[in-house]
């Protein structure tokens, strides 16, 4: 048995509260602060970094040495107490929010369209746990819009789930890291891969959108938003946050070899390593909510801060954590805060479907804003109320139940168990790959003429939701067209930031090029003047 480390508890609580925190500044705190918005977003970042950095440390220092000395037996065990740890409180949630969902309940009922995007294919890939493996258009629209609005947590259950996969196949090489110097170059090395990976996008990205662009349509090119091809390599892939959680794996070699060399960090030392890390972190989040406004393509900053841009600083912290001398291990060892970390799971599931029962709408004045404060700490207080009994009533039940009846049955029970596991699962990553890829291959661009990608009013405002709010307008005005004049009216446009001057900024492509082209009026004249968008030449009308 190995020994726990309260600390890692503790953290655990940090990060899902830092995810609950941005989700719910998303719900309650929109507004006319542009800094507000921009730092509630970072903390989810922040928090799923820590959660896949986080998971790795746990997973290895838990169950690395007995996969290493017993394999047959013991990746089988690790599995099932994987599945007994996420998947019961998971499906009941999902289901839960599946069913009574405002985006399906109209479904349900017969009542109304379906919500835009949604489909019942995507329900099994969800159940499977294999959603994020994969970038599909299914409805016509990419799948994070899906799961952000059916189980808007759910893409990372699914990452993760490829991580205890991938699991197996690292501990071996991860046994031959006996000294300290071969662990800081395994830490360093997941962290170069998953740089190289964004530098990677950050050269490509232009045949990235473009290939989106052919294969899965405008939305899926649509420069810095959520649904697109690049933001899923970067973000919610699992191909390329394993490396993050790779990272986690070679600290918790670091720390077993410290400990089986009987070595114990100064607490100085351990102190800088946090204080960097926090430093770092802190960085991230002043420059993200000051840095100049995202244009028609992503810098690598855009791209890193998304993975390894604050899962390096993290890294830092937990060396430091995992040791209870440091002053960081010892204030996320408090018994409060690993109490509420032992519910993070339940707290990371649940916080999102209490938010959205809160009826908000967008502040304008300091009153308003304090309202929507109460409101929020109101909703947390009552998502965490709701994990701590979910955690205790049905999720550690649930998983004892699980795991005691796979440890009651006999060897030949579990081992017909794993082959039906097996055959099952594979047959469904198969038909969730042939259902992705089967429209990859084709050209969705059929028509001559301009291909609007994305129209917005207000995206220097670093307001994110802003991102492509005149798309709709433009492609009905302007695709199919050789030529096309807009220009951005404020009346008809919801004003995403009242306080920004704002520009006016369209991207189009025309079939049969190699380049999405762009051009914008700038803020001072976003409303006055007209663009003029052609297949042909790129001109403005002042």
């Amino acid at each position: 048995m190995v020994k726990q480390i309260p600390a890692l508890t503790g953290i655990r609580f940090v990060a899902a509260a830092a995810v609950a925190l941005s989700h719910g500044g998303s719900v309650f705190l929109q507004g006319p602060s542009l800094g507000l918005d921009i730092s509630v977003g970072t903390l989810g970042l922040l928090g799923m970094s820590v959660f896949f950095t986080l998971s790795g440390f746990v997973i290895q220092y838990n169950y690395g040495s007995s996969i290493v000395r017993s394999p047959r037996k013991a990746i089988p065990d690790f599995l099932v107490a994987r599945i007994a740890r996420i998947y019961p409180l998971f499906v009941v949630l999902f289901l839960v929010e599946l069913l009574t969902g405002p985006f399906v309940w109209p479904w349900l009922l017969g009542t109304e369209a379906p919500a835009e995007g949604f489909s019942t294919h995507l329900v099994p890939f969800q159940l499977g746990l294999v959603q994020t493996w994969f970038f599909a258009n299914i409805a016509g629209v990419a799948p994070v819009w899906q799961y952000e609005e059916v189980g808007i947590v759910s893409w990372s259950v699914s990452t993760e789930w490829f991580f205890y996969l991938v699991f197996p196949l690292v501990c071996p090489l991860l046994a031959r890291i006996r000294t300290v110097p071969a662990a800081v170059v395994c830490a360093v090395g997941a962290v170069s891969i998953e740089l190289g990976i964004d530098l990677a996008v950050l050269m490509l990205q232009g045949r990235i959108n473009l290939f989106a662009l052919h294969a899965y349509g405008t939305e899926a090119a649509l420069p810095n938003w959520k649904n697109t091809l690049i933001l899923w390599i970067v973000y919610f892939s699992p191909f390329c946050r394993v490396w993050e959680f790779v990272l986690g794996c070679c600290l918790a070699r670091l720390h077993e070899v410290w400990s089986e060399q009987d070595f114990r960090p100064s607490r100085a030392l351990l102190d800088i390593a946090a204080f960097v890390g926090v430093g770092a972190i802190s960085w991230v989040f002043w420059f993200t909510a000051h840095k100049s406004p995202f244009g028609a393509s992503m810098n690598l900053f855009d791209i890193a801060r998304n993975n390894i841009a604050l899962a390096a600083p993290v890294a830092l912290i937990l060396v430091a954590a995992a040791h209870p001398v440091s002053t960081v291990g010892r204030l996320l060892s408090a018994r409060w805060l690993v109490f509420l970390g032992e519910a993070s799971f339940a707290l990371y599931l649940i916080h999102i479907i209490i938010f959205r029962r809160f009826p908000v709408v967008r502040w304008e004045t300091s009153i308003q804003l304090l309202g929507h404060l109460g409101a929020f700490a109101l909703a947390f207080a009552l998502a965490t109320c709701a994990a701590i009994l979910l955690h205790f009533g049905f999720e550690v039940p649930a998983r004892r139940r699980i795991r005691g009846a796979y440890q009651a049955a006999s060897a030949e029970q579990r081992r017909l168990l794993v082959r039906l596991g097996s055959v099952g699962f594979a047959a469904l990553v198969g038909a969730a790959a042939a259902y992705a890829l089967r429209g990859a291959a084709g050209n969705v661009i059929t028509e001559s003429g301009i291909s609007v990608v994305s129209g917005t009013y207000g995206g220097n405002c670093r307001w994110m939701s802003a991102r492509g709010n005149t798309t709709d307008a433009l492609a009905e005005a302007c695709n199919g067209k050789s030529e096309c004049t807009s220009r951005a009216d404020a009346v008809r446009i919801s004003d995403p930031a009242p306080d920004c001057a704002k520009e006016f900024a369209v991207a189009w492509f025309c079939k049969g090029d190699r380049s999405i082209h762009s051009s914008s009026a700038p803020d001072a004249d976003a409303t006055s003047s007209a663009l003029q968008h052609s297949c042909k030449k790129v001109a403005r009308d002042d």
